[in-house]
């Protein structure tokens, strides 16, 4: 305490640079151990905590109740007791702690909250003020306390607000993120005090206009003063612009070379679990929203779903994806109410740029979704057109039931399966017997055939989804997904190489950070033989928005083998097999990498883990690939019984891969007669025919330039 005059009652706050805390000195006379006993004042970070509504709580369901009471009193217990705070009173639903140290007071706040959402959800609110206190008939007063009180009232569940104060000896401070809340009028307090949220990851920061609690009353005023109220106005907008400013300075600007995002899997604070599918549907909305932003580069749903519930630091996250910036949030709900708590983290320097919290009906929840995508869009300064703020704002549908059962149908979908593929049918069916016109149900219809895992030929099933995504683009015809989807059949069905570019080039310009649709339009330039590296650049684009997704890589992996980049091809094969270890048509195409560069005794151990029932999914055919792998390495005899064989257990295969057989074994008429097959049954296969350098070796029959002139590649 040196360099305090004895007079002094205490001393100012203290900054220990080590430890990154305040502490703030306590009176000169008194031991560290009695001050909270003998001392008359002192200076101290106050803390106050409120429970939201316990007494409506009480009435409603008494032994719920009870339940939150008893878990709030064991964490308020032992969370002051490990921060070295203590509690000096004890007002039932509410307390009043004092702390020593400023640092501790915060971290004891964020302690609470957050064990507060784990499990038996506590609402408390919280606000801390720092000011002099002092002890009356066993009472604590002082105008700090008072204060302090105020600034809790204001709070909503789940929130941590603060004084300047506070926000003074915290700001330098990274692990805290704040936001001003401007200033507020309090009862019996002289002057406006700015009030701050801490806006940390699964804290609520409340909207100002929706806030209420010991604020002053305004005192009704005769026409006569209107000189007086303007000039009061232009006062309080000079006060605001101040504060505005002030605010700015709060959150750091953005500082990306890119304007890249992700958004990450929203916490579940509903506390119920089975909320879990409508959170992952918010963030999916969120996802689609900003990705029609062409200014934004937005990572895909499927790569930002394998961080859900990921232990990962954020700055492995930026490198796992490539990320400038991250989304991050919360979801409460009560009754049919949602709060979303959303907040923009710089993936650089890992500051808080932006927060807000959103208060919706279920049936108004889409527009939120699109209030947020403008507002990352404003805070990444990128340019958002005229044309993308239409479609943003307009939503695919009023029917929250009917975008619930899409959304499901979607995430049934992304698990490539029979049965989930039929799963999402039924989804996406009951979310159009809600809304006719969904245009997203019909499109997402359309995908479940073009994939074909529903047991029909592919002369079937693609006519079904063509109607489908004719259907949807006769409602949207700036539906990215239906336009992807038509842009395909055009290419890899109707062989209308002119008109699929086109469908797919508008479908890109419609949503920019759709992979799919980039997927596509490289196949195109690279299977047509326009533009091989073109191609294989838009397969990296389409896999810089989703790098986490299993089938990008395999595409991206099975096209550098089509362009004869076998390293590459290997490389990239292995990495697909790393994320995903069950991947048949990763580990046929490595196998054919393998055989190409004469590996053998390596293609043989990959082709001894082919799933053996893959040939009913039109895919690699353990038997026939093994079939080839002899013919390649020289053993036609074996060769030839192993397709025998092949031919007789699997006959609905694709007659594709036999033709690469009769290839391998020189037999180039038995080749050119399953090639047909392969034509006149429209096997996707063949999309990449002109470019598959299995074929080299028949490009100059004339029955094969035959084909080549029916599929419009002569």
């Amino acid at each position: 305490m040196s360099g305090q005059h004895p007079s002094h009652p205490f001393t100012k706050a203290k900054y220990y640079p080590d430890k990154k805390i305040y502490k703030l000195g306590v009176y000169y006379s008194v031991s560290f151990t009695n001050r909270y006993v003998n001392q008359k004042r002192r200076l101290a970070a106050i803390l106050f905590t409120d429970i939201v509504g316990y007494t409506a709580m009480m009435q409603q369901d008494e032994k719920h109740a009870s339940a939150i009471m008893k878990r709030y009193v064991a964490v308020l217990r032992q969370s002051v007791s490990s921060h070295g705070g203590k509690i000096l009173n004890d007002y039932g639903d509410g307390s009043l702690c004092a702390f020593t140290s400023i640092t501790e007071a915060m971290q004891c706040a964020m302690d609470m909250q957050h064990q507060f959402q784990l499990e038996l959800c506590v609402p408390l609110r919280i606000g801390l003020h720092i000011g002099e206190i002092f002890f009356q008939d066993k009472k604590v007063m002082g105008d700090g306390v008072n204060i302090a009180s105020r600034i809790q009232s204001l709070g909503q569940a789940n929130t941590i607000l603060f004084s300047k104060d506070i926000f003074d000896k915290i700001r330098n401070q990274s692990e805290f993120n704040c936001v001003s809340l401007g200033p507020f009028e309090f009862k019996n307090v002289d002057g406006a005090i700015e009030v701050f949220a801490l806006a940390n990851s699964g804290l609520i920061v409340p909207q100002k206009k929706q806030m209420a609690g010991k604020l002053k009353e305004l005192k009704k005023t005769s026409f006569k003063k209107t000189g007086i109220l303007v000039l009061a106005a232009v006062v309080t907008l000079a006060i605001a612009a101040f504060f505005v400013v002030n605010r700015l300075k709060v959150k750091a600007g953005f500082t990306g070379d890119d304007r890249s995002i992700v958004v990450l899997p929203f916490e579940n604070y509903t506390n119920d679990p089975a909320q879990g599918s409508f959170i992952s549907e918010i963030t999916e909305e969120i996802t689609t929203q900003l990705a029609k932003i062409a200014d934004i580069k937005v990572i895909g749903r499927t790569s930002a779903a394998l961080f859900k519930k990921s232990n990962e630091p954020l700055s492995q996250i930026k490198d796992v994806l490539g990320v400038s910036a991250y989304l991050e949030g919360s979801v409460s709900k009560v009754g049919n109410t949602v709060r979303i708590t959303a907040q923009l983290i710089d993936a650089v320097t890992q500051s808080h740029i932006w927060a807000e919290s959103y208060d919706r009906s279920l049936n108004n929840i889409l527009s939120m979704q699109s209030e947020v995508a403008q507002q990352i869009a404003l805070q990444l300064h990128a340019r958002l057109t005229e044309d993308e703020k239409r479609r943003i704002n307009k939503n695919p549908t009023e029917n929250i039931d009917a975008y619930r059962y899409y959304r499901k149908g979607r995430s049934f979908w992304d698990k490539r399966t029979v049965q989930s593929f039929d799963s999402a049918e039924v989804n996406y069916k009951r979310a159009i017997d809600l809304d006719p016109d969904y245009a997203l149900a019909y499109s997402g219809l359309a995908d479940l055939y073009i994939y074909n895992l529903k047991g029909l030929s592919q002369l079937e099933a693609i006519p079904i989804a063509r109607e489908y995504a004719t259907k949807a683009l006769s409602l949207d015809s700036t539906l990215s997904e239906a336009l992807t989807t038509l842009g395909f059949i055009q290419s890899a069905f109707d062989y209308d190489w002119v008109k699929s570019k086109s469908t797919l080039k508008k479908a890109i310009s419609f949503n920019p950070s759709y992979p799919t649709a980039h997927l596509f339009y490289g196949n195109l330039l690279q299977y047509t033989g326009e533009n091989t590296e073109q191609g294989l650049s838009e397969i990296k684009k389409a896999l810089t928005l989703d790098p986490l997704s299993s089938n990008l890589n395999y595409v991206l992996g099975r096209n550098y083998y089509i362009a004869v980049k076998y390293d590459s091809a290997y490389r990239q094969l292995k990495k697909t097999l790393t994320l995903d270890p069950d991947f048949n048509l990763a580990k046929g195409n490595l196998a054919y990498v393998l055989l190409a560069t004469k590996k053998y005794p390596e293609a043989f151990e990959v082709i001894s883990h082919l799933d053996t029932t893959a040939t009913s999914k039109g895919l690699y055919c353990p038997r026939t690939v093994l079939s080839y792998s002899y013919a390649i390495s020289g053993d036609k005899v074996a060769a030839r019984k192993e397709l025998e064989k092949s031919v007789t257990e699997s006959p609905h295969q694709s007659p594709f891969f036999i033709a690469e057989v009769y290839i391998a074994l020189d037999d180039y008429p038995d080749a050119l007669n399953r090639l047909e097959q392969a034509y006149n049954k429209r096997d996707l296969w063949m999309y990449c025919l002109k470019v598959e350098p299995t074929f080299d070796r028949i490009r100059q029959e004339a029955r094969f330039k035959v084909l080549m002139k029916k599929m419009r590649l002569g």
